[in-house]
């Protein structure tokens, strides 16, 4: 069906009059357009026809399939909005009403009530204050209508520019102490007690007035979301006004917004105390303004919203965070006592994993890798998660420190704690599966500056524990371990993701370390594939000497911070130092990804050999 035929269908119109269009929508993903009607009971009505293909057009470059997918996902969520919550919107939080909505594979067209014939027929690009205040008293209304109102079906945190749907922003700012910071505001937001649904876009441009101004709608629901309401007052107050005019009106117009929202709480959620909800609210609205810096920072640095009054609030919020996030450094006594404890956790999930090995077990397909190996988890990873967690959950209460685990959500506290736990319950888990050795527990303690300061690994196959505490050495089963030198002539072991011979670059680099076995006249080649990362790493050492190389990939998946942590502190203890594929220490805590993959990773029995092998990497990589 043609969107005339739809239109006259919906509208129960006879003619389609005449058509203008209202704007292109942002990165050419289609149009908004009037459509003049006769022979029925609306004189117009407002299209909005969305192409869901990608396109290469967007105005500041940013065109990455990530770009792409967020853009589709803002349509589903708009479609959801108007079927499932826009009702609730009262005459105090007015909305265009829907008509209808078509959806195809690559189209989407929303048919929306013509505001200009609602008695909203204004558009403008500069307002008065008392302008600004009609605006924020419909922002006040509709987060009094959606209070506590769980965000099913839309985003599960509103905006535009949150930031984990914003990685290649983040990785772009240059600002590196926001940059460190933008976890923490992250989080402070989304751990208010006061939550409704925030409009996400609730700029200027996309509310429409009265031609007295006294009353206004809004438009653009892509991003409505979940999440505290000082993320739209902030971004609208950013939309409308220069530095100097925030700096004088900030305080007129937050007290409006908060007169405004207590009369609306009191009719719309009357079991709210406000004067709680104001308290916070009021704390996190610089937060919220520096949560919408960050993003701008990244995007479009020369922005012109980039201001004195937004940088003075942000670097105020950075300063909160630093005072409150740093903490005295771990002394040897915590690091004792941190690592017995996941000593004794490792082993219990170990002998856990052990009595499940010759079983069949349900595989779950996850997503995020490029190889089976990283695809595949089963229900034993999350059996051994939940026994981990349970022991060191409560010492991340008592020391203050963050959580990463392989299967479970990343909540960037890695990136705001002074350290972090960074566990892989099962890591290796295709051999697992498979029934053959090369599984492991993983669990090492990590600094915000990415760092290893613990390392456990735990061999349920062989019942061998491993362990090392930074400046305290290294045991291999309660022993104090130091690597002996290996006889003249021993086995080369090279070890690799057995992913490896599938590329290309397998051959030469097989061929480059054959030639290197020859030269420092080791023996034979014994290639070790079918191993975890973990039992990769450990394997040269047991079986010195020898190399575990993952070479760089240019797409995220693959190796990530748990497969290397635990083991990049055990190399550390025993002297040896593991290197990316450009020769640099690896760090252990990047704040756009998980994933180090692009790096390329060394493992090396020796510091003469770890060197000859990136020089030859090097090499063959030009």
């Amino acid at each position: 069906m043609t969107i005339d035929k739809y239109i006259i269908k919906q509208t129960t119109s006879t003619v389609i009059t005449d058509k203008s269009l209202i704007q292109n929508l942002w990165s050419d993903y289609g149009t908004i357009s009037r459509y003049y009607l006769g022979g029925g009971p609306l004189q117009s009505i407002v299209a909005k026809e969305i192409r869901c293909t990608q396109n290469e057009k967007h105005p500041r470059g940013w065109n990455s399939s990530i770009s792409h997918q967020r853009k589709v996902k803002s349509y589903e969520v708009e479609t959801y909005w108007y079927d499932r919550y826009a009702k609730k919107c009262d005459a105090t939080c007015r909305i265009p009403k829907c008509i209808g909505i078509n959806k195809t594979d690559e189209t989407v067209i929303f048919l929306l009530e013509d505001l200009s014939n609602a008695g909203f027929p204004v558009v403008k690009e500069s307002i008065s204050i008392s302008e600004m205040k009609t605006c924020l008293s419909w922002l006040a209304n509709f987060h009094a209508t959606f209070m506590k109102v769980e965000p099913e079906g839309l985003w599960e945190v509103g905006t535009y520019w949150h930031l984990a749907t914003r990685p290649e922003e983040l990785e772009a700012l240059k600002d590196e102490k926001l940059k460190i910071a933008a976890p923490a505001i992250d989080l402070m937001l989304n751990e208010c007690s006061f939550k409704t649904l925030v409009h996400g876009d609730a700029k200027l441009a996309n509310f429409c007035f009265s031609e007295d101004g006294l009353s206004a709608a809004a438009v653009d629901f892509q991003y409505v979301g979940g999440g505290c309401g000082m993320k739209d007052v902030a971004y609208f107050l950013g939309s409308c006004m220069n530095d100097q005019a925030c700096e004088i009106h900030e305080k007129e117009l937050l007290n409006h917004y908060f007169q405004a929202l207590n009369k609306a709480v009191q009719s719309k959620s009357p079991g709210i105390n406000f004067n709680e909800l104001e308290q916070e609210w009021r704390q996190l609205f610089p937060i919220a303004w520096a949560d919408f810096h960050r993003f701008l920072k990244g995007w479009s640095p020369g922005h012109w919203k980039l201001n004195a009054y937004s940088e003075r609030l942000t670097s105020q919020v950075i300063q909160k965070i630093e005072k409150t996030t740093t903490n005295p450094p771990l002394n040897s006594d915590n690091l004792t006592e941190l690592a017995a404890i996941a000593v004794s956790v490792a082993k219990k999930a170990g002998e856990l994993i052990f009595s499940q090995r010759k079983k069949q077990h349900n595989q779950i397909q996850k997503t995020g890798g490029n190889t089976l190996a990283s695809q595949i988890v089963t229900e034993v990873d999350f059996l051994s998660q939940e026994m981990i967690l349970s022991s060191l959950i409560p010492t991340c209460e008592k020391f203050n420190l963050g959580l990463l685990s392989e299967e479970k959500m990343d909540d960037n506290s890695r990136l705001s704690k002074d350290y972090f736990w960074c566990i892989d319950p099962l890591d290796g888990t295709l051999p697992f599966v498979e029934g053959t050795a090369g599984y492991a527990v993983s669990i090492a303690l990590v600094s915000r500056q990415g760092e290893a300061v613990i390392g456990i690994v735990y061999d349920p196959e062989e019942k061998i524990m491993y362990q090392a505490i930074k400046d305290q050495g290294c045991l291999r089963n309660g022993v104090i371990w130091k690597l002996g030198t290996p006889a003249n002539g021993s086995n080369f072991t090279f070890a690799s993701n057995r992913s490896l011979k599938d590329l290309p670059s397998y051959v030469p680099l097989k061929k480059n370390i054959d030639q290197l076995s020859k030269k420092m006249q080791f023996g034979q080649t014994v290639e070790y594939q079918f191993a975890g990362a973990v039992m990769n790493a450990i394997g040269i050492l047991e079986n010195q000497p020898g190399c575990y190389v993952a070479l760089p990939k240019k797409d995220d998946g693959g190796g990530s911070i748990w497969d290397y942590a635990a083991t990049v502190c055990i190399f550390a203890e025993l002297g040896l130092q593991v290197t990316n594929c450009q020769g640099k220490p690896l760090f252990l805590n990047d704040s756009t990804t998980t994933f180090m993959n692009k790096q390329g990773v060394i493992f090396s029995s020796d510091p003469k050999l770890g060197n000859r092998l990136l020089a030859d990497i090097n090499r063959m990589e030009r």
